[in-house]
């Protein structure tokens, strides 16, 4: 009579050994197969809400044994046949998933290394500017980075774009904002160069379809090149100036004053103020003594302050009776402004 005894040691996916012992003819020794650990998953074709998970079964596996997909503890699909593939919906947006696929045999189990995918924004980018202070008619470099809905740079979004802006203002002389219609986008960012010509806060706001963004930034003049008179009275009368339009660049001015109808000898009083090339309101960074200036008489002279512009007293050129004299007005490093028919 034989007796026989079996001994069957099984540990994870190691593999497996079986001993039996039979008296009287000696002993054998048999090895037994371990799972084979699944490839790693493909996620991809993002939306929303969803990814797709794939993959392939692995060679050579042990028979009767079942495959599932994981995300953390719930499994997404249960593949049975090679190749595979299976959705995962009901996802937040712009959110990122990691991915399992787990191989069974009883109590055995062979788990993938993890493969991950990111769902999509709910929202288009968003276009973040980055825009320095700015001096009037100098070009400025204005940063441009395409944002996802969660606030990361969308390294995706690259290549030239189309680009529309939100209007911003003209100068006071007219002169209209240089704005690119295209930026060459890298890895989500791009740089353009814009002129702006009217002092003050001014907003960019640049739009490529349905991705937009804007930023506020501060112009400031540029420098002093042109006077303005203001407050120019003859006989305490108003006078208006009939003046060309400002040029770019600039260049002196000649302007005709209106006649006030006045007779006998009188004061012909204005007050000087700084202008840019593009007519913004501008300051000197030193002080100015400004002259005006006519024939057969006496120049008179006032000041600008450093800091400042406009004079800190009127210029006041007395005119004899039915006379119609021209005035120039003159600093160092402005151009002239000249004023005929003052009577």
């Amino acid at each position: 009579m034989l007796l026989a005894a079996a001994v069957c040691l099984v540990v994870g996916a190691v593999p497996a050994y079986a001993v039996w012992s039979v008296m009287g003819t000696g002993s054998t020794t048999a090895t037994a197969r371990s799972l084979v650990t699944p490839a790693v998953p493909t996620v991809g074709t993002p939306t929303a809400t969803s990814l797709v998970v794939s993959g392939t079964m692995p060679t050579g596996q042990l028979p009767s044994t079942t495959y599932a997909v994981k995300r953390g503890a719930t499994t997404v699909c249960t593949p049975s046949a090679t190749p595979w593939s299976c959705t995962d919906s009901g996802l937040a947006a712009s959110t990122t998933y990691s991915y399992t696929v787990v191989a069974t045999l009883s109590a055995w189990t062979a788990a993938s290394a993890a493969a991950s995918g990111t769902t999509t924004c709910t929202t288009p980018d968003t276009y973040t500017v980055g825009a320095p202070a700015i001096t009037a008619g100098t070009a400025a470099t204005v940063s441009l980075t395409a944002k996802k809905c969660d606030g990361s740079v969308d390294t995706a979004y690259t290549g030239s774009k189309a680009l529309t802006w939100a209007a911003v203002a003209a100068s006071p002389s007219g002169k209209a904002a240089v704005l690119p219609a295209t930026a060459t986008f890298t890895s989500g960012t791009a740089s353009v160069s814009v002129t702006l010509y009217v002092a003050g806060s001014a907003t960019l706001t640049p739009t490529t379809g349905v991705v937009t963004g804007s930023a506020s930034t501060t112009v400031t003049a540029g420098a002093a090149k042109n006077f303005v008179l203001s407050a120019i009275t003859s006989k305490l009368i108003a006078v208006t100036l009939t003046c060309p339009a400002l040029t770019d660049p600039a260049t002196a001015r000649s302007c005709t004053a209106s006649d006030p109808g006045q007779n006998g000898r009188h004061d012909w009083v204005a007050t000087a103020s700084l202008l840019d090339t593009w007519g913004n309101p501008a300051t000197t960074p030193t002080a100015l003594t400004v002259t005006a200036t006519r024939a057969a008489a006496t120049p008179v002279t006032t000041t600008i302050a450093a800091g400042t512009g406009v004079t800190s007293t009127p210029l006041t050129t007395s005119i004899a009776n039915g006379e119609s004299v021209s005035i120039a007005f003159t600093a160092t490093g402005l151009l002239t402004l000249t004023v005929s028919n003052a009577t």
